[in-house]
């Protein structure tokens, strides 16, 4: 259950760098409703020995005055600030600032379930994982809307990155959202993975490349993240080329991630996973204006034909 808001805080004492399990990266910008409640859901966790590291994006609302009085609260809480570049700089400049084991990536307007932090911790520490991945719900205004259930084709067993992600696939269940992964942070560092500057869809290509380069990975049947549908959030934002620019950006450093490995079943995977991204990117832009849509089918037909049904 998550924990009510009203809780009185408790000021955690400054740990030691060798003592953080988790740091938990949450990337602010204008979310003043919505981001006490995120990071308030990650302050009540069971796991205790976290960092929360805020990189506030830029934000001109009261969200930055929020979380530092948050702060004052919970000295496991870093805050740093930045002119607004995006949430995937927002991302890094938190990973470069991570001493945790493992690294889990929230937003702000969010909420994790109190004893995600701990299962996902455990499992990983026992099993010697690379991530765990589970599910999520989406809510609007309170309301449950829609399940993420990407686990439900999975057993409770160890596979490779590449064995999982190709499971998803195949049952169309694959949700590359990295807020419903807990990852390692020496496999982030091992693979440089970074996430894309000034895209949109950047989860696509940072969790995929996670996968396929990933050699121990498991799922918790658990509905730990609750994602929040609001008005004028990338989620719900109306479809643009900003989202086709994205899309493309992510094939063309999938396609180059692609050249590069020897492996065959690496190239195998990518295929499907390019067919199914860029088919659903492509039927999503009949809603744009003919000019982009005649431009869009002329670089599919010269470039992704292979992809694109």
């Amino acid at each position: 259950m998550l924990l009510p808001v009203s809780i009185i805080y408790q000021n955690t004492k400054c740990m030691k760098y060798n003592e953080i399990k988790v740091s938990v990266v949450i990337p602010v910008y204008n979310t003043e409703k919505y981001v006490r409640q995120a990071v308030e859901s990650v302050m009540y966790q069971s796991l205790k020995e976290l960092e929360i590291i805020v990189v506030d994006d830029g934000s001109t609302d009261k969200s930055l005055s929020i979380v530092e009085k948050l702060g004052d609260t919970d000295k496991r809480i870093q805050i740093y600030t930045q002119a607004n570049q995006g949430q995937s700089i927002a991302r890094n400049r938190g990973i470069s600032h991570a001493h945790g084991e493992y690294i889990y990536f929230m937003d702000s307007d969010d909420l994790l379930e109190e004893d995600a932090l701990e299962l996902c911790y455990h499992k990983c520490k026992e099993e010697k994982l690379d991530f765990v991945f589970f599910d999520a719900l989406v809510f609007f205004e309170n309301t449950p809307t829609l399940n993420y259930k990407h686990t439900e084709k999975l057993e409770d067993k160890i596979y490779t990155g590449q064995e999982a992600l190709e499971i998803q696939l195949q049952n169309k269940e694959y949700t590359p959202s990295v807020c419903l992964h807990f990852i390692h942070r020496n496999v982030i560092e091992k693979h440089n993975l970074s996430f894309y500057p000034e895209i949109v869809h950047e989860d696509q290509l940072f969790t995929t490349l996670l996968y396929l380069q990933s050699t121990k990975a498991a799922c918790i049947k658990r509905t730990f993240f609750h994602r929040r549908m609001r008005k004028d959030s990338t989620m719900t934002s109306k479809f643009a080329m900003r989202n086709i620019k994205g899309y493309l950006v992510v094939t063309e450093e999938i396609l180059s991630f692609r050249r590069q490995t020897t492996e065959d079943k690496n190239k195998e995977i990518i295929d499907l996973y390019l067919s199914q991204m860029l088919d659903a990117a492509m039927w999503q832009a009949h809603s744009l204006k003919l000019p982009e849509r005649i431009k869009l089918a002329r670089l599919c037909l010269q470039k992704y034909k292979k992809y694109v049904s």
